[in-house]
């Protein structure tokens, strides 16, 4: 398979398990192309068979070369990006077997309470990212698996314009569930779960109470066990059946 993006000429930076999602899909293919986006530029890749990179066909060719048609007056919508959701939903539900250490996001601004959250989570064994936006945070969490994510509200902007914050309200559930979700700021209410709830998240904390994070995050991991715990059970029990 091609190792660098023809477009931002970068290396395709795959983990193990997802060369082996693509490297099944190529096999299969009888015909046409499969289409990739890349981890970095998120331009499309399209593969042949083999790996190699997809060369248009004589028609689709000919058709790219017409000239342009002058611009109407009626603006049409850009077309949709490919859908690759088969890879990264294989990837996750492999979650169990592929993550030995689990991975922790911190998106907060640098200083005591970003030390403190970072030091409580380091404590029980997370392995922490700190990206620099939310968009660079989505971009890990595309093939990235991560257990943990907290958010301080004035990151990357407000929260109701947080397109980070956006993407975890809306996560589905059979991801979100095994995700723990804390969110901090001044205007909420340490552990108010009708607050969190609102904001999709499993514990709010105010910022004066962010030194006892480690506290708060013991009690929140044990309420999304005991939650979520059954049902992952039970549907651990209906898949070996």
């Amino acid at each position: 398979m091609i190792s660098q993006c023809p477009h931002c000429q970068k290396a395709l930076q795959f983990n193990q398990a997802q060369l082996e999602k693509i490297d099944a899909a190529l096999a299969n293919l009888k015909s046409g192309a499969l289409k990739l986006g890349c981890p970095l530029c998120k331009k499309s890749i399209a593969l042949k068979a083999d790996g190699t990179l997809y060369e248009e066909s004589a028609a689709e060719a000919a058709a790219a070369a017409q000239p342009t048609p002058p611009p109407t007056n009626k603006v049409s919508p850009p077309p949709a990006h490919p859908d690759i959701s088969w890879l990264a939903q294989g990837i996750y539900a492999e979650r169990e077997v592929l993550a030995e250490v689990p991975k922790a996001l911190v998106l907060m601004a640098g200083g005591q309470d970003r030390d403190a959250v970072a030091k409580a989570l380091a404590e029980r064994g997370y392995q922490i990212e700190m990206p620099e936006s939310g968009n660079d945070a989505l971009a890990q969490m595309r093939f990235g698996l991560f257990e943990a994510v907290v958010l301080h509200a004035d990151f990357d902007g407000p929260l109701a314009e947080s397109n980070f914050h956006r993407q975890m309200a809306i996560m589905p559930m059979d991801r979100r569930r095994s995700l723990f979700y804390a969110l901090i700021g001044k205007e909420f209410h340490t552990l108010y779960n009708m607050e969190a709830l609102a904001y999709s998240a499993n514990v709010v904390v105010n910022d004066a109470e962010v030194i006892h994070f480690d506290i708060i995050l013991k009690k929140g991991l044990q309420e999304m066990q005991e939650l979520f715990g059954p049902y992952a059970e039970a549907i651990k029990g209906v898949a070996v059946s």
